[in-house]
């Protein structure tokens, strides 16, 4: 009798014990998981710049994916060499252009530049005639001082002789008051030929890995949801949705981004030459490459048209606002949503934080990319996620 509370005693003891080890081991699996995660999280982010490069390659795929269509359907090409011809009538269109565009467009924007240093004294003057017009001018001065001070600042000086044979340092030349072209900003030739280099090469290694990616797309895809398939079939299916439904929504945005960018460019070019401005097709170049960063794009475009204006007088500044305004118009009620039926309609709120979000980590590649980021984020949520059309074409045809 005297046995029966000492076995129910060890029994909960077991009981207790038992359990106890079973929160340890629950605490230590959720405490590796989050070390996992900020490790992962940490590891994206000392990686951004090359994975914003792979992304990068992505979208140069589906471009050349697409171009490579019509070869498949109407030429009966295999699909490889379907992507092969693609490139090379890319480059023929791009030879083809420079051909009969380069030269007049080389022309016109060199003469933007030398025009932009007299614009930006012209526009001075005028804004200081303003109300608040000096504490505008002042800020923007210094705001140009900060950038020239950063600029020097981050590039070695290289040491001279001085007339006793010391050594010393090379003063910087003085910097023109108010210019920012002539300025302190352009002044080390080498940091931005070394940029320049840089940013070619990045491009190009881009184009080529794009390239692999298009020549065949379904092994990447089948590699990456196979890493799924341990886990468990749904989750492998869902991963292999994932790419389908971003690859489809990354396409027809681009679609539609091209047209847009093709539209607004024509139009800009043709309106600035129809009111009289200087360098319209270099204008008009500016608009459409611009087009591609959608609300602050355009109205970066506005600013040289502007201050070329500025030289011309108060009247050609109304006649140039109004140009852009109107172009504004026509993009935002005419082109766009003629282009948004078999695109994908990104809200502008999402477009717009993206852009800021992703130029505050990642800097001029993040704005780059920030919209078709977004995107690919967007149709994961509306296709996948809510498993809903992800553009009115869609929603039409499942109807």
């Amino acid at each position: 009798m005297g046995k029966q509370p000492r076995s129910r005693a060890t029994t909960e003891t077991t009981a207790t014990t038992a359990e106890q080890r079973a929160d340890d081991g629950r605490l230590l699996r959720q405490t590796l998981l989050i070390a996992a995660v900020i490790v992962a999280a940490l590891l994206i982010w000392q990686l951004s710049h090359i994975l914003l490069l792979v992304f990068g390659a992505i979208l140069v795929a589906i471009v050349l994916r697409t171009v490579a269509e019509p070869f498949e359907r109407f030429a009966r090409l295999p699909p490889r060499l379907a992507v092969l011809a693609a490139l090379v009538s890319l480059l023929i269109l791009m030879a083809l252009g420079g051909w009969a565009f380069g030269r007049e467009i080389s022309s016109q924007t060199s003469d933007l530049t030398d025009r932009l240093p007299e614009a930006w004294q012209a526009a001075r003057g005028q804004l200081a005639s303003l109300p608040f017009g000096p504490e505008i001018v002042d800020r923007i001065d210094s705001l140009i001082d900060q950038v020239g001070q950063d600029d020097e600042a981050g590039t070695a000086q290289a040491p001279v002789e001085d007339g006793e044979g010391t050594p010393g340092v090379a003063p910087a030349p003085p910097a023109a008051d108010g210019s920012l072209l002539s300025g302190g900003v352009f002044a080390n030739v080498g940091a931005f030929a070394g940029l320049v280099a840089s940013v070619i090469a990045e491009l190009m290694l881009v184009i080529f890995a794009g390239l692999f990616l298009a020549l065949n797309p379904q092994s990447y895809r089948a590699g990456f949801v196979r890493l799924f398939q341990k886990r468990s079939a749904s989750t492998a299916d869902t991963v292999g949705k994932a790419f389908d439904v971003s690859g489809t929504g990354l396409r027809r945005w681009l679609l539609g981004q091209l047209a847009a960018m093709v539209a607004v460019g024509v139009v800009t070019g043709l309106g600035a030459w129809a009111i009289g401005l200087p360098s319209p097709l270099a204008l008009g170049m500016i608009a459409g490459v611009l087009e591609f960063v959608p609300i602050l794009g355009p109205i970066v475009a506005t600013i040289p048209a502007l201050l070329l204006a500025a030289t011309m007088g108060p009247e050609m500044i109304l006649w140039t606002l109004l140009l852009y305004l109107v172009i504004q118009q026509i993009e935002g009620n005419l082109i766009m949503p003629l282009v948004q039926k078999r695109m994908v309609s990104l809200p502008p709120v999402i477009a717009l934080f993206s852009i800021l979000i992703f130029a505050a980590l990642f800097g001029p590649l993040g704005v780059l990319l920030a919209t078709p980021l977004a995107v690919v984020v967007f149709v994961l949520i509306k296709g996948v996620y809510l498993d809903e059309p992800i553009s009115e074409k869609d929603a039409a045809s499942s109807k």
